[in-house]
C-alpha cells in the first residue's frame, strides 16, 4: 500500500520535489483548534508606541493569520488591538511569508470602556419625534 506522502506527491506533479514535499507536510498537520476566517481592521502596537494598521484574515484560540505589508518589520512581541472590539491580544510572531504574518496568541486582555459611552442618559439622546412632521410655510406678500 502505497503511503499517503507519495499517493499526494502523484497529485503535485508541476512542483518541485521540495516544494511538494513542504505542502504535503503543511497538509497532514492537524491544527489544535478550528481557524474562523474573518476581515476584522487591526492595529499593530508595538511597545514603544508606534502603532501599524494590518487585517486580521483568520483567527483561532491559539493563533491568528494577519495581513500586514512586508515593507514593515514585525518583532518578535507586540500587542494586536482589534478596531472595534473591547480586548487587546499580547502576541508573539510564528512566521512571516510576503504580506502576511502568523501570530501565536499569548494574552487577552479587556479594555475599559470610557464612562462617558457607558451611562447615556435622556438628556444625551436625541430627539427624533420631529421627524417625518411638516413644517407651516408662511409667505409674506
Amino acid at each position: 500500500m502505497p503511503s499517503p506522502l507519495s499517493q499526494a506527491a502523484d497529485l503535485l506533479p508541476e512542483l518541485t520535489s521540495e516544494e511538494a514535499s513542504a505542502q504535503i507536510e503543511a497538509a497532514l498537520i492537524a491544527r489544535r483548534e478550528e481557524r474562523t476566517s474573518t476581515n476584522w481592521i487591526a492595529l499593530i502596537r508595538l511597545f514603544d508606541g508606534t502603532e501599524i494598521p494590518c487585517n486580521v484574515k483568520d483567527i483561532s484560540k491559539s493563533g491568528a493569520k494577519l495581513g500586514v505589508p512586508e515593507t514593515y518589520v514585525l518583532p518578535s512581541a507586540f500587542m494586536l488591538r482589534i478596531v472595534g472590539r473591547d480586548f487587546v491580544l499580547r502576541v508573539n510572531l510564528a512566521w512571516r511569508r510576503g504580506n502576511y504574518a502568523g501570530v501565536r496568541i499569548e494574552r487577552i486582555a479587556k479594555l475599559t470602556v470610557p464612562e462617558e459611552k457607558k451611562a447615556v442618559t435622556e438628556e444625551q439622546t436625541p430627539d427624533y419625534s420631529s421627524i417625518g412632521t411638516r413644517r407651516s410655510r408662511s409667505f409674506a406678500s
